[in-house]
C-alpha cells in the first residue's frame, strides 16, 4: 500500500470518529476532503513533506499540515491516537465492507465489543450466521442481506476492476436494454460514466415512458443468474459471471436529474449541494426543489444551467475545481475521440530478437484498422532489439531489415487498396536504462523517424534518480516521446517516484512530448499529472501501445483519461494533421 493510501485511510478513520462521537460535520468534511485529495496524488506525500510542499496540496489547512509534519517526523500523531481510542478498533475493519458507513460500523462494533481489527470481519460473519444482528436497533432483515452480499464480494476478492472489464459487462447489457421499444436511452452511472481507470460498482440507468415494461425487459436479460431485489424504480441483479448490477429507471422529464445525481463523485455532489443550499434549493435524482415546487430536467445541461453554471462533462465531476470553472463559464472544450488522427505507439509482428514482447499483427492488418478508424497516419514502434546479446552491427542489420520490410509492406498495401492516404512513420520504443542512457547508440537512433523512450526496469529507484534518468534520456535529439511515463500497472505495480514538475518544465522547454498511454491496465499518465503537464504547456500524445489490431480501438481509454486531466485538442499532438504533425516531430 502506498504512503498516500495509508495516510488517506488514517484521515478517513479520524473523520469517522468525529462523525460518530461528536457529529462534527465541518471537521468530517475537511478530513474526508483532504483524504480524497491525498489519495489521488501521484507524488508520494512524504516526498512533498520532505520538500516542504504540503501547503501546495488543496484542502490541507494549517492544522492538517501540522499533523502531517508530526506524522512523518515521528511516525504518529498524538491527537489522532487520542481520537482513535474513543471507538472500538473493529469498527475500522467493518468500514472496509462496501455499503457500511461509520455509524453502522460503530453500532455493531460497540454492541458486540469488536475490539480487534484483525478478527472483526470473522466475528461479524459469525454474528450474522447466529442471527444476532437482526436485533440491533434500526437493523432490518434487508440490511442483513445487503451486508451478507457485501461480505461475499469482499471474500471473493472482487473489488475495483479495470474500466475495460467493467465496459465488457455493461455494454452488452445496455445493448440489450436498447432492444426494447420502451427504452429511449440507457447509460452507465457513477465511476464508469466518469471513466475512472478502475470501477467498483456497475449501475445502469434506463430512460423510459413505460417503467414497468422497461424494468420487466431489463430483468429478462439472458445473462442474469438471479434477481436479488426487484422494484418499480430500482432492481438489483446478479449476472452469470458473478458480478452484480443495479438498474435504475427514470421518466424522460427526470432523466437529466437522475444522470447528474448518480454520476458525480462524492466531493462533486457535496460541493453542488452546498451551492444549492446557499440558494435555498435542494437537489435529488428527481430534480431541484425550491420551496414546495420541484423543477424537473430532461438534460444535465439544463440541470447545471438552473444552478447558474456551464454543463460539466461527466469525466471531470470530481470536486477538483470544475464547479468553480463552470460558474465562470470556463470549462474548456475537452479532447474528443473524433479529434484523433493517428497512433504512434503500435507494435508489429516483424520477427526479430526483441528486448520485450512483440506484436501479433501484420502491417497490412494495422493499416486496414487505421483506415477503419479514419486515421491519417500511424507509427510502428516495436521494442528495441536485445541490447545484451547483440553486437552494434547485428542490431543495425536488424533495424535496416525491419525498415525495408515495413516499407515493402506499405507499398504492397497501397497497391491492394484505393486509399493511399495513410502515412507511415517507422520509430521504435527504446528502453531507458537504469543510468539514463538509451538501449541504442546515437548512430542507431538516427536510423529512426522518431523514438518513444520508456522505463521497463529498475522501478525502485529514488525520486531523484528517476528524475535524472528520465531527463537524461529525453535529452537525446531523437527521443521524441516519453512512453507510459510513471510505469504503473493498475492493481499490479505502483507508479515510479519522480519530480514531475521538473520533468514537465524540461519537456515544455525542449518540446518533448508526454504520452497518455491508453492501454487499459496502464492509463498512464494519471489525470492529476495530465493537469500539471497541460498547465505547463507540455504537449501530449494519446497512444494505444497496441500489440494487436484489436487493441487499436482502445484509444478511447486514452481520450477519456486525457479529458479527466482537462486536456483539449490543442494539447494533443495526434489531433494534428499529417503536415502539422511532421513539423512537431522535427
Amino acid at each position: 500500500m502506498t504512503v498516500n493510501r495509508e495516510t488517506a485511510q488514517l484521515l478517513e478513520r479520524v473523520a469517522a470518529v468525529f462523525r460518530v462521537k461528536e457529529g462534527d460535520t465541518f471537521r468530517v468534511k475537511a478530513y474526508l476532503n483532504a483524504a480524497a485529495v491525498i489519495d489521488s496524488l501521484t507524488e508520494p506525500l512524504d516526498e512533498l513533506w520532505r520538500q516542504q510542499k504540503l501547503d501546495t496540496i488543496p484542502g490541507l489547512g494549517k492544522a492538517l499540515i501540522g499533523y502531517m509534519d508530526e506524522y512523518f517526523s515521528k511516525g504518529r500523531v498524538r491527537h489522532f491516537d487520542t481520537q482513535l481510542k474513543k471507538v472500538p478498533a473493529g469498527m475500522f475493519a467493518l468500514m472496509e465492507i462496501r455499503g457500511v458507513g461509520p455509524m453502522t460500523a460503530y453500532k455493531i462494533a460497540r454492541k458486540f465489543h469488536l475490539k480487534d481489527r484483525d478478527t472483526a470481519i470473522s466475528q461479524l460473519e459469525k454474528l450474522i450466521k447466529d442471527g444476532k444482528l437482526s436485533g440491533l436497533e434500526s437493523f432490518k432483515e434487508k440490511s442483513v442481506e445487503r451486508l451478507k452480499k457485501s461480505l461475499k464480494v469482499k471474500s471473493s476478492g472482487k473489488g475495483r476492476i479495470l474500466i475495460s472489464d467493467a465496459l465488457s459487462i455493461a455494454e452488452p447489457f445496455i445493448y440489450y436494454l436498447m432492444l426494447s421499444p420502451h427504452t429511449i436511452s440507457a447509460e452507465p452511472l457513477g465511476s464508469l460514466r466518469r471513466r475512472l481507470s478502475t470501477v467498483g460498482d456497475i449501475d445502469l440507468a434506463i430512460n423510459t415512458k413505460n417503467p414497468t415494461e422497461s424494468m420487466s425487459h431489463a430483468l429478462s436479460y439472458p445473462q442474469i443468474s438471479s434477481i436479488i431485489t426487484r422494484g418499480d424504480k430500482v432492481s438489483h441483479v446478479k449476472l452469470k459471471n458473478g458480478f452484480e448490477v443495479d438498474i435504475k429507471i427514470s421518466l424522460p422529464d427526470d432523466w437529466g436529474s437522475l444522470l447528474q445525481h448518480y454520476t458525480g463523485s462524492k466531493m462533486h455532489n457535496i460541493r453542488l449541494r452546498t451551492i444549492a443550499k446557499e440558494k435555498n434549493l435542494s437537489l435529488s435524482e428527481c430534480g431541484i426543489k425550491k420551496g414546495k415546487k420541484t423543477n424537473h430536467f430532461k438534460t444535465e445541461k439544463d440541470f447545471y444551467r438552473f444552478l447558474g453554471m456551464q454543463m460539466i462533462p461527466p469525466e471531470i465531476r470530481e470536486g477538483a475545481g470544475e464547479i468553480e470553472l463552470a460558474q465562470k463559464n470556463k470549462i474548456p472544450n475537452l479532447i474528443e475521440l473524433s479529434d484523433i488522427k493517428g497512433d504512434l505507439h503500435i507494435h508489429s509482428n516483424f520477427d526479430f530478437p526483441s528486448s520485450h514482447d512483440q506484436g501479433n499483427s501484420s502491417l497490412h492488418d494495422i493499416l486496414t484498422k487505421a483506415e477503419a478508424l479514419g486515421y491519417e497516419y500511424i507509427g510502428i514502434s516495436d521494442h528495441n532489439p536485445k541490447y545484451s546479446d547483440l553486437s552494434e552491427s547485428e542490431t543495425e542489420n536488424i533495424l535496416r531489415a525491419r525498415k525495408k520490410y515495413l516499407e515493402q509492406d506499405i507499398r504492397a498495401y497501397e497497391k491492394s487498396v484505393k486509399n493511399r492516404g495513410i502515412k507511415l512513420l517507422i520509430g521504435l520504443e527504446v528502453d531507458i536504462r537504469p543510468g539514463g542512457d538509451l538501449a541504442l547508440s546515437d548512430k542507431l537512433m538516427n536510423l529512426l523517424d522518431y523514438a518513444i523512450v520508456s522505463i521497463h526496469s529498475a522501478f525502485d529507484k529514488t525520486r531523484e534518480e528517476n528524475t535524472e534518468r528520465i531527463i537524461a534520456a529525453l535529452s537525446h535529439p531523437k527521443a521524441t516521446i516519453l512512453g507510459h511515463p510513471t510505469g504503473r500497472i493498475i492493481n499490479s505495480r505502483e507508479p515510479i517516484s519522480a519530480d514531475w514538475e521538473n520533468i514537465f518544465e524540461f519537456c515544455a522547454k525542449y518540446k518533448k512530448i508526454i504520452e497518455v498511454n491508453a492501454y487499459p491496465d496502464r492509463m498512464d499518465l494519471p489525470e492529476d499529472l495530465i493537469k500539471s503537464a497541460v498547465s505547463k504547456g507540455v504537449k501530449l500524445i494519446i497512444n494505444t501501445d497496441s500489440h494487436g489490431v484489436n487493441h487499436m480501438e482502445g484509444v478511447k481509454y486514452g481520450v477519456w483519461q486525457a479529458r479527466r486531466g482537462f486536456a483539449t485538442k490543442r494539447d494533443v499532438v495526434n489531433s494534428l494533421t499529417w503536415k502539422n504533425l511532421q513539423t512537431v516531430l522535427k
